[in-house]
């Protein structure tokens, strides 16, 4: 019943035409009033035009921008709906001159909704949980090694079985006792096994891509992992280690460089110097102060020493990692070597990894921009297929992927628009996709591909691409779903209609508007005006010389001419001036105020300058250039009011005061 009451009620606002609305408005309004009961919902609170404003929508506002925590009272509800009224008059007045239908208007909005449609698109529990297994993951440091075989997703799926069947094998023989790292050198196809057989290091959360870090933590020391496949290919995994954690040091350095291929002579000279200081510091000798006079790190020698904090899996050598976290608080390393040179360090702090409220924001950025964050977009996509009863038609897909040949896999393959059929491929809400779209799709996004199956390409392409019309899908329905969606995307259609159409109407043509200006200016000029001013000249000098010498044949009653062609004869600028008007209210002209003549006064800026006072001026209007800034804000003003004045003409404006005295 509520919801016929309030059709009823915008049909009959909406039939009220402008040309009869003077004569009708207070009727129709007292009609809306009647249509809706007194425990009604969301009464009237003005009509402008044809258009209605009614209490959900201006009391939700009314409270945003409200600062205070106080009971509303009348003052400032009728100010809010003064304030109201006319910015919907503005937005009305845009939308009448067709701004909304501008490219730029279009292109920004659309900008503002994809930002706004982010956090509708992201599964918050999922995310939440991601974050919390990375937090927790972040506590284990792990130690592997690897073989990989390159495998194209887009790999037929013989080529696939190929790569898997090798790793078993593979993985069965490691198992029998022969050595990994061997059989990583020899076997794995990531380019740096054969140097480092397999060796991946120590490792964390976040530094390897997320399906490895997975299998990572799912395996045990010691084991190795059945095949299983990333972005690169399959992949077998040894865990040859894992720790808790180190968190990071704070260290003071000192380092004696060691010369790339440097004789064996230059590096015993680096030794013997590296083991001087450490004897000078077991001597008790001041760790920064031998580090400022002999560490050859320039960046931390500066600050005796002093490095900054040191992740446990950072980029230094492993050596120096290793000899960091093994020392107790003040305690010195022994001179060691590393591939940069010979060193010492002595440990300021340690800290180790922080709460997880202390880590969460880092965590947070770091998740969004890792592949994990496809866990969570997977379970919005399952969600919105779920919801909007999304079906497949896979015999249309097979069958279309059958026609393509190898011009799809070298990335020149042509469509005959005519000849692609229509038929669906899959359905979502209200929307039908059909081979058509979708071969304009592949025709756009296709590029060449290596050891690929052209069917197995498309067939992956096909996912992506539904996928993300899933997701358009449901960003194009926020407004339905979701009512604050619906408001802010409000607000910034309006806020946006509102600048571009003020800015033409008031600040731009301010500015613009010269004869304008200027006419304001004269209708106004009595309200700029200086108060009483001191004039003065203001005489500045090259030196304390050249201000003595200045002011004595001031004093001796030489001209300023003659005293600046003496003085700048031979270096031009050695006195200049400068001629001032200042109300009493700033500094200089208050020590001034009372003064005639050459006045020297010390200058607490360090110039040598001195000052010629001719007496106190009285008050006195501005020239337009003096107040152009006030002047052309006083304009806006001006401009804006007129503006208003001109739209509550031609927009009829009727106030429900019943709905009005309702709201304080």
């Amino acid at each position: 019943m509520k919801k016929i009451a309030s059709l009823a009620l915008s049909i009959l606002v909406l039939s009220i035409t402008n040309q009869t609305f003077a004569q009708k408005g207070k009727k129709a309004l007292a009609t809306a009033v009647k249509l809706t009961p007194a425990a009604r919902p969301n009464p009237v609170v003005f009509i402008y035009g044809t258009d209605t404003v009614y209490q959900n929508e201006f009391e939700r506002l009314l409270y945003k921008n409200k600062t205070s925590k106080d009971k509303l009272n009348e003052k400032e509800v009728r100010e809010y709906l003064d304030l109201y009224i006319n910015f919907k008059l503005k937005v009305k007045e845009a939308k009448a001159l067709k701004l909304d239908t501008n490219n730029n208007f279009i292109t920004e909005l659309a900008g503002y909704r994809k930002q706004l449609s982010n956090p509708y698109l992201t599964d918050k529990k999922v995310s939440e949980t991601l974050m919390q297994e990375a937090y927790q993951r972040m506590k284990t440091e792990i130690n592997g090694s690897h073989i990989l075989l390159f495998c194209n997703e887009n790999a037929s799926p013989a080529d696939t079985l190929a790569a898997y069947t090798k790793l078993i094998d593979l993985r069965k023989r490691a198992l029998k006792g022969e050595n990994f790292d061997s059989l990583a050198s020899k076997y794995s196809e990531d380019p740096s096994a054969k140097k480092m057989g397999g060796k991946l290091g120590w490792y964390t959360v976040f530094q390897m891509v997320y399906p490895f870090e997975n299998q990572s933590y799912k395996t045990a020391k010691g084991e190795i992992s059945m095949p299983f496949r990333t972005q690169f290919g399959y992949h077998i995994l040894k865990v040859n280690d894992k720790r808790a954690a180190r968190g990071e040091v704070k260290l003071a350095h000192i380092m004696i460089r060691n010369q790339y291929e440097a004789s064996p002579e230059q590096v015993q000279d680096a030794q013997n110097k590296i083991d001087s200081i450490y004897e000078m510091i077991k001597k008790g000798e001041n760790f920064g102060t031998l580090a400022e006079n002999y560490s050859q790190d320039e960046g931390s020698a500066k600050n005796k020493g002093e490095m900054n904090w040191m992740a446990s899996l950072s980029g230094y050598p492993e050596e120096f990692k290793e000899t960091a976290f093994s020392l107790k608080t003040d305690e010195v390393s022994k001179p060691f070597k590393t591939n940069f040179g010979f060193h010492i360090i002595k440990l300021i702090e340690k800290r180790p990894l922080g709460e997880y409220k202390d880590v969460q924001d880092v965590i947070k950025q770091k998740t969004n921009k890792d592949s994990r964050s496809e866990s969570s977009k997977a379970a919005v996509i399952a969600r919105v297929k779920k919801e909007n009863n999304y079906k497949e038609n896979l015999a249309n897909l097979k069958a279309f992927t059958a026609t393509l040949d190898s011009s799809f896999i070298s990335g020149n393959w042509t469509y005959d628009e005519g000849k692609t059929n229509k038929n669906p491929l899959f359905t979502i809400g209200t929307a039908t996709y059909t081979v058509k779209d979708f071969a304009e799709y592949l025709a756009a996004n296709q590029q060449p591909l290596e050891k690929a199956s052209a069917q197995m390409a498309a067939q992956n392409m096909f996912r992506t691409w539904a996928d993300n019309k899933c997701i358009s899908y449901e960003e194009s329905i926020l407004d339905v779903k979701y009512e604050d969606f619906r408001n802010v995307m409000q607000e910034y259609n309006d806020g946006i209609l509102l600048f571009d159409l003020t800015d033409k109407k008031v600040w731009s043509k301010a500015v613009s508007d010269t004869i304008g200006l200027e006419k304001f200016y004269e209708n106004n000029k009595n309200n700029y005006k200086w108060k009483d001013r001191v004039s003065y000249k203001t005489y500045t000098c090259l030196n304390e010389k050249t201000k003595v010498e200045a002011v004595k044949m001031f004093n001796k009653g030489k001209t300023e001419a003659e005293i600046f062609a003496k003085l700048n004869k031979k270096v031009a600028g050695t006195i200049s001036s400068k001629e001032i008007k200042s109300e009493r209210s700033d500094a200089t002209a208050d020590k001034l105020w009372d003064k005639k003549g050459i006045v020297d006064i010390t200058n607490t800026d360090g110039g040598f300058k001195f000052y010629f006072v001719s007496g106190v001026v009285n008050s006195e209007v501005k020239t337009l250039k003096e107040a152009k800034g006030i002047a052309t804000s006083e304009y806006q003003n001006q401009l804006e009011k007129d503006w208003i004045k001109e739209l509550r003409n031609k927009y009829n404006i009727v106030v429900n005061e019943e709905t009005v005295k309702g709201l304080f």
